[in-house]
């Protein structure tokens, strides 16, 4: 805990760069280290860049098949009903059919590889069959903070998997199949290896696929601009007009963190280099930003990141608040047109117009407009 304590200052820093240095970004540098790793997702490859390798892995369904015992072996678990796993940014969630597990972190380190700080939390779920979970869970105890707990197979898993306390750092690595009989839909298998000696592997079948309309979306194209906010638009199609009549743009920004590391950090595990996507709105004089993940077709993963908290009016504050709840650990469909009815040529010598759509889960919309990277 004191070296994360050691580590918020770096955090609050590195998450607020994207909007700090919205206006002032090399291209060329962003571009060279983007271009160099594509990602391929029909292989693990050791020199996938860890942050994309991340995102490829919010793009499949997770099943856990083998847990390691005491000794460090792995073993097959048969648990009824099955453990599923999904990835998001800064959250794992666990669902056994009957309950499901949220596994939330604080990312002040390095990301992704560790996490660390998690948090199990049961969040009661309506079962397709109340007998069926009545049956596996016959009683319920106490956690150390006199929470209610399931005792119940997979949930014991979890906080032993986890702790019950923070302080549990974890990696993901990508492993071959194991030697056994698995379902041919599985393309992937997926190792969670905690700081507390426990291995999880899960295997893992690719969410579906279904055609998208507009532009293929890349990591590198949102990396590549700035982005205008033009219009936002509630869940009953009415536009919110405040966010586009503030003296300032609002303007977005996704790029990659970069990380020099010191010393210590290879006793703790932390790597330099790229460690993470993420992006960054600023709005007035405070901001908005997180990790995030540019997943099956085409959905927005966002997680938060800390951010300063000074007062900028009363306007500002409203807008800035409203960004936040939208963005923090949400999901949204992006959809890419271009703004003018055409791609520019290459003898137009200027960058295309793009007009992209975010459609929230929560019903709103985000219509931003794309601007050249400015260079120092």
């Amino acid at each position: 805990m004191i070296l994360n304590r050691l580590r918020m200052p770096l955090a609050i820093i590195s998450a607020l760069l994207p909007v700090a240095l919205l206006g002032c970004q090399t291209n060329s540098l962003n571009h060279s280290a983007q271009t160099s790793t594509v990602i391929d997702d029909k292989n693990w490859s050791v020199t996938t860049l860890k942050p994309r390798l991340f995102q490829t892995i919010t793009k499949y369904d997770w099943q856990l098949t083998h847990v390691s015992n005491d000794k460090g072996k792995l073993i097959r678990v048969t648990f009824q009903p099955p453990l599923t796993m999904h990835v998001r940014p800064d959250l794992l969630t666990f669902d056994d059919g009957c309950y499901r597990h949220l596994v939330s972190f604080d990312m002040w380190l390095p990301l992704p590889y560790p996490y660390t700080d998690a948090s199990v939390q049961d969040t009661t779920k309506s079962p397709i069959k109340a007998a069926d979970c009545t049956a596996i869970y016959q009683a319920t105890t106490q956690d150390w903070r006199g929470n209610k707990i399931i005792p119940s197979d997979t949930a014991s898993l979890l906080n032993a998997t986890f702790g019950r306390y923070a302080g549990t750092n974890f990696i993901f690595n990508p492993v071959m199949i194991q030697s056994i009989q698995v379902n041919k839909a599985i393309e992937k298998q997926l190792a969670l290896k905690t700081s507390k000696g426990k291995t999880l592997i899960f295997s893992g079948t690719p969410k579906p696929k279904y055609p998208v309309t507009g532009i293929p979306l890349t990591n590198e194209l949102l990396e590549r601009y700035r982005w205008q906010l033009v219009q936002v638009t509630d869940k009953a199609d009415a536009i919110l007009s405040e966010f586009t009549q503030i003296e300032e743009p609002i303007m977005l920004s996704y790029g990659l963190d970069n990380y020099g590391g010191d010393e210590s950090d290879e006793q703790h595990g932390f790597e330099s280099g790229i460690y993470g996507q993420s992006f960054g709105i600023s709005v007035g004089c405070n901001g908005v930003s997180g990790p995030y993940a540019l997943s099956i077709n085409q959905s927005l993963l966002t997680g938060s990141f800390p951010s300063t908290m000074m007062s900028c009016g009363d306007t500002l504050d409203d807008v800035e608040s409203q960004l936040r709840r939208m963005m923090t650990h949400s999901k949204s469909q992006l959809t890419l047109k271009y703004g003018d009815s055409k791609a520019k040529t290459i003898t137009e010598q200027s960058e295309p117009n793009y007009l992209l759509t975010q459609t929230l889960d929560s019903g709103e919309t985000l219509i931003w407009k794309n601007e050249p990277k400015k260079t120092l």
